[in-house]
């Protein structure tokens, strides 16, 4: 009976024991959890731009380690948080290196293609206006041409208005569409195609 009595209280006493350790850890497991947190919603602003699935999978993981938080797991939190942290410090450097590469292609294009747009559209004009095409020009590749031009100017648009919209991702993509476009056209109507085009 004493035995029993015995167990009993030792059992009590190492349950009531490490309920203290960890009620020892919450506070130190709140604190990480709310750095990773933080850490996370700097990070997310410019990251979902770039790396959405790796911003939504560092997300998910942020509400892991609250789930494991409010059932008590803090050893769990105290583990798993230093790791959200930095993976969401990787992940915003990754994202102002994306956009600072985005950024130099877009000056690059924004720079250039205006220039590129009006000399195929100067060309293109004269050509319509022009009594007699001058030698391997025929109607047909001249209303190509003009059509290309017509694609080309769409494409630059849109990409502006994402530039200006601050989708640089967008913007870049579709300033490249103009660009291959735009070699095409350059060729059609036998103009030299710049060098930046070419790439």
């Amino acid at each position: 009976m004493h035995r029993h009595f015995y167990n009993f209280i030792s059992a009590v006493l190492a349950s009531t024991l490490l309920a203290a350790c960890g009620a020892g850890d919450k506070g130190p497991a709140e604190t990480a959890l709310k750095g990773a947190e933080e850490a996370i919603n700097v990070a997310k602003g410019e990251a979902s731009k770039y790396f959405a699935d790796e911003t939504k999978s560092l997300e998910s993981a942020l509400v892991a380690a609250k789930e494991k938080f409010n059932r008590g797991d803090y050893k769990a939190v105290l583990s798993d948080a230093p790791a959200l942290t930095s993976k969401a410090q990787e992940l915003a450097s990754a994202a102002a290196a994306k956009k600072a590469e985005l950024t130099k292609s877009w000056d690059g294009l924004s720079s250039g293609m205006p220039r590129v747009v009006e000399a195929i559209k100067s060309r293109v004009d004269i050509l319509s206006q022009s009594k007699k095409l001058p030698a391997g020009m025929s109607a047909d590749t001249l209303a190509q041409a003009r059509a290309g031009l017509g694609e080309i100017t769409q494409q630059w648009t849109a990409a502006t208005d994402a530039s200006k919209g601050g989708n640089l991702m967008d913007a870049v993509s579709k300033a490249n569409s103009a660009k291959v476009k735009a070699a095409e056209v350059l060729t059609l109507l036998k103009m030299p195609v710049p060098e930046a085009l070419r790439g």
